[in-house]
Order: C-alpha cells, then sequence, then structure tokens
C-alpha cells in the first residue's frame, strides 16, 4: 500500500510534497543506541515514491541511523531500541510478526564500503534470488541481466560472470552490490555514503545509476557530500543532534534555506 500524503500524520513536517505519494514515513521517532541520550530525537518525516531523498549533517548527526531504521539494521546492534514508529508502505516494520527477510528484500541497501562475497559476479547477484527459492538457472541468468543492466554493469562483465567479483574494480564492486540489491526487487533501495571512497569517475557512475534508478525506485542516500546531494536528489533533509532541523525540495534547500542553521551547513561555517 502507498500511502497518499493527505493521509500522513506528519505532513505539517513537508507540506511542499503535497502532490506526492509517500512509502516511508517516521511518527515521533526516537533511537537509542544505550539509556543515555537518544540518538534520533523526536523525527518525523516523510518520503515520497520514486524520488531521491538525501539526508546531509555533520558527521553523527544521526544520518545513518535513521537510514538503518528503515530496514531494521539497527537491530543488529545489542542494546539498541526505538519509540515512535516507522511505517514501510504504511505497515509499521517494527510490530511483532514482521519477517525481517521480507522487509530487507523490500528495503534494499547498499553500504559505503563495498562488499561483494567471495564468488564469482553471477553468483553475487543471483544469490538473493536464490535463498528466495528460485533455482530455475534460466530464471536466474534473466535476473541477474537485468539486475546488472539496470546498475549499468552488464556491458563492462557480461564475458566474465564466473569470475571472481573480488576481481573488479571499486566502482565497479559497488554497482556490483547495487545490483545485488537489485535482483531481490525491492520497492525502497537505502544507498549510506555509496561514493564516498571511489574516484571521482566512479562517483560519477553510480550518480548516473541513481538518476536512471528513480524511475522505478524509491532512493533514500545518506551523503557528506552537499555537491552531490544537489546533484542527485530530488529532497534533503538536514540533521543536527539526531533532530530534522529542515527538510525541503533540494533546489529550495541549497538555495533559500529557511532556517539559519541549515544555512550556515550548507555555506560552510560548520560541519
Amino acid at each position: 500500500m502507498v500511502v497518499n500524503i493527505q493521509q500522513a500524520v506528519s505532513q505539517k513536517t513537508a507540506g511542499f510534497l503535497t502532490d506526492e505519494k509517500i512509502v516511508i514515513e517516521t511518527l515521533n521517532l526516537f533511537f537509542y543506541y544505550s539509556s543515555d541520550s537518544p540518538a534520533l530525537k523526536d523525527v518525523n518525516i516523510i518520503i515520497p515514491q520514486k524520488k531521491v531523498t538525501a539526508f546531509i549533517g555533520p558527521s553523527g548527526c544521526g544520518k545513518s541511523t535513521l537510514l538503518r531504521c528503515f530496514n531494521r539494521m539497527n537491530d543488529l546492534i545489542p542494546g539498541t531500541y526505538h519509540e515512535g514508529k516507522v511505517l514501510i508502505e504504511g505497515e509499521d516494520i517494527n510490530k511483532t510478526g514482521i519477517r525481517l527477510e521480507r522487509l530487507r528484500n523490500k528495503v534494499g541497501m547498499v553500504f559505503q564500503k563495498s562488499n561483494p562475497f567471495p564468488m564469482s559476479i553471477w553468483e553475487n547477484v543471483a544469490f538473493g534470488p536464490k535463498v528466495n527459492g528460485i533455482t530455475d538457472n534460466t530464471d536466474l541468468d534473466e535476473m541477474v541481466k537485468s539486475a546488472l543492466i539496470q546498475a549499468d554493469l552488464w556491458r563492462e562483465v557480461k564475458e566474465r560472470l564466473d569470475q571472481s567479483a573480488l576481481d573488479l574494480s571499486g566502482g565497479q564492486q559497488q554497482r556490483l552490490c547495487i545490483a545485488r540489491a537489485l535482483a531481490n526487487k525491492p520497492h525502497i533501495i537505502l544507498m549510506d555514503e555509496p561514493a564516498s571512497a571511489l574516484d571521482p569517475i566512479s562517483t560519477g557512475k553510480i550518480e548516473e545509476t541513481i538518476d536512471e534508478l528513480k524511475n522505478q525506485y524509491t532512493i533514500v542516500i545518506v551523503t557528506h557530500n552537499m555537491q552531490q546531494a544537489a546533484r542527485v536528489s530530488d529532497y534533503t533533509a538536514f540533521m543536527m543532534t539526531g533532530e530534522i532541523i529542515e527538510f525541503n525540495d533540494t533546489r529550495t534547500l541549497f538555495t533559500n534555506p529557511d532556517k539559519k542553521l541549515t544555512e550556515e551547513y550548507i555555506t560552510g561555517r560548520f560541519g
């Protein structure tokens, strides 16, 4: 189910999204790594469908923590807990009975450091579908090819699918990780600093891939690179100390921010 923005409890936080549909919503979200002060404080945000939304802000502001709340990757850290709600396509993902493998198929993730499995290129991309019960090699071949085409990697690797993924360049490995996520047929793709370790040419390839993918997927990206946020995103949220300071369409946030703190950050006065 996709929730119309008019129905969103948190629409007051993003009135500019009136004509959009949303697939992610947080309601009064607090997140704790321990019993001390929260890493996220009363976060209310809505993420529109088939757009790129960027989270920016200084290190330690909660960007990656918030991103990982969308597929419960924070569950892997002992002692963490949350208050409030995270809704994906209208469903509370923290309610009892949620199957995490189903959630993480729907909400794919690409990490800061590329992490291909120590197996062939083909096996990397086919891994998720095989885990999900697909065994026919013809079907798997089609899924692998489709995912690699979407990740803009097919032309570079189609003649060596049986070679180790670890032999690929850093940029190719990251696009392979994007393809691996796409093979699970996600609705949403989370990207945590996906180009921070790459050279400018590889970064450009990743950004071109993001621009193509948003026609089919909802993408949420964390980036320290404000120029990258300005280039690839439709909407941007600026965070500080676990809070959303400002959320707007990217052009407005970068050229005419509402909050003085936002202006100071994007003009380089701190951070």
